[in-house]
């Protein structure tokens, strides 16, 4: 099953760097370890400090 994830490249300042999850029910990026935090595809998708990955059998790959 792929999964569509992203990071937030500003919080590798420190010790953390959370991961989301794309929720396709809503379309919105939820944080894996906190579904309150989220934001919207498009939000996600426009902002060049997001990385976001397709993640299939435990590969990751990058999405451009």
């Amino acid at each position: 099953m792929k999964k569509i994830r992203a990071i937030f490249i500003g919080d590798v300042r420190y010790d953390q760097c959370p991961v989301f999850e794309l929720n396709n029910e809503t379309n919105y990026f939820e944080m894996m370890i906190d579904k309150e935090m989220r934001y919207e595809k498009e939000v996600v998708e426009e902002d060049d400090d997001f990385l976001t990955f397709e993640i299939e059998r435990d590969i990751a790959t990058l999405i451009e």
